[in-house]
């Protein structure tokens, strides 16, 4: 007792001195958005405080809903002319997915990281009735003539295998899903991991993406959605392990705020210098200030804005209750509307409906009601928010 009491004073006494402050702020929301909580440990003589700063997830959910809308945007120029919309366009749907998956990976690091037994059980409560929600739309929406081999196809993407036995996706955007998952799959051998092999993993994952962007000019590889073998596990990992690094080691944050800054540097540099090239070859160069100046900045943008809601989220103002409802709201509907948006625009284009406001509504509200019916998993999660709040 004297030893633990000793111990106890030695690397708890800032907090023991501090104690009757942080006893009144408990549960409290104070300066800069920190909050103070006491969280007691099993033994019942010993006592463990903490004070972590509040991680804003309401501005990542409205991230998720603005990448989501940026894919969205860039599938329905295939179908009809999106006019102001283009701005979003210029975005860059990969840019917009390497964001997902930056911000899955931190979310995942940190749902693991809180409950280590449930995390299989969530995940597939979280994936699998939007996603099972999306197939059967689809395959109303798209019918094909029954085959085994369409049975087989559907039964691959039911269990994510689309692109690694398979070089298409049922569900056309389920490509980068597949990934995720896999990288959840992953995510109990990544948290046994050091920091210094999570880097290696993610330099490795880089290069070879860096490798197969060029050999996509070069040798008209086919685009990541086309690819099969599981290649993409090998190609897109980097970002989402980056992310998932970010969340378990929180004291390695800045080392690891350097790398995803790297990578996204050298992504940009590399996409600019590939454009450039080409006009070179096609003599072409006036066109780069005319027609792809709007491009380079949008990518630019968009993976500042990924950077700065992530890295420095704590610098994020904190929003009043009934916004954050709404943000969640946003967050929640976007995994639906990234799903199911493609098979509604074919069906729009079935229809020889183009306008855009009525199919960029439609999505939306297809997708909220698609979230509605479904995802009891994050209404569940929400019920707890409100609440708790």
């Amino acid at each position: 007792m004297l030893i633990d009491a000793v111990y106890i004073c030695r690397e708890y006494w800032a907090i023991i001195i501090l104690y009757p402050f942080l006893l009144y702020c408990r549960n409290k929301t104070i300066l800069c958005g920190v909050k103070i909580t006491l969280s007691y440990i099993s033994e019942p003589e010993s006592v463990l405080i903490m004070a972590s700063k509040t991680f804003n997830w309401e501005i990542l959910s409205l991230t998720r809903f603005l990448l989501a809308f940026v894919v969205v945007i860039g599938h329905l120029t295939a179908f009809t002319n999106v006019g102001f919309f283009k701005i979003l366009h210029y975005l860059g749907s990969f840019e917009a997915i390497l964001g997902f998956l930056l911000i899955s990976g931190l979310s995942i690091g940190k749902s693991i990281l809180r409950n280590k037994e449930s995390y299989f059980q969530r995940r597939i409560k979280r994936i699998y009735p939007v996603y099972l929600a999306s197939i059967v739309f689809t395959c109303i929406v798209l019918p094909q003539p029954f085959t085994w081999t369409y049975a087989g196809f559907i039964l691959l993407n039911l269990v994510f295998l689309n692109q690694a036995l398979t070089s298409t996706s049922l569900v056309g955007p389920a490509w980068t899903l597949a990934v995720e998952v896999w990288m959840y799959s992953l995510a109990p051998v990544f948290l046994k991991m050091s920091m210094k092999k999570l880097n290696m993993l993610i330099y490795i994952s880089f290069i070879s993406y860096c490798i197969y962007t060029c050999g996509r000019t070069l040798f008209k590889w086919d685009y990541y959605a086309g690819t099969s073998y599981g290649i993409n596990l090998l190609l897109l990992s980097f970002i989402w392990i980056a992310g998932f690094a970010m969340a378990i080691f929180p004291d390695k944050k800045k080392s690891t705020a350097i790398h995803i800054a790297a990578i996204f540097v050298v992504h940009i540099a590399l996409k600019i210098a590939i454009q450039v090239l080409f006009r070179y070859k096609h003599h072409e160069l006036g066109l780069i200030a005319s027609t792809d100046l709007p491009g380079f900045i949008g990518i630019i943008a968009c993976l500042a804005w990924v950077y700065y809601v992530v890295i420095y989220n704590h610098k994020v103002p904190v929003f009043s209750n009934p916004v954050n409802k709404i943000l969640n709201l946003l967050g929640n509907i976007s995994y639906p509307l990234y799903l199911v948006h493609l098979t509604l625009f074919k069906q729009f284009d079935k229809w020889k409906i183009n306008n855009v406001l009525i199919m960029i509504g439609s999505a939306i509200l297809f997708s909220w009601i698609v979230y509605y019916i479904f995802d009891f998993y994050s209404k569940k999660r929400e019920a707890k928010f409100t609440a708790s709040s």
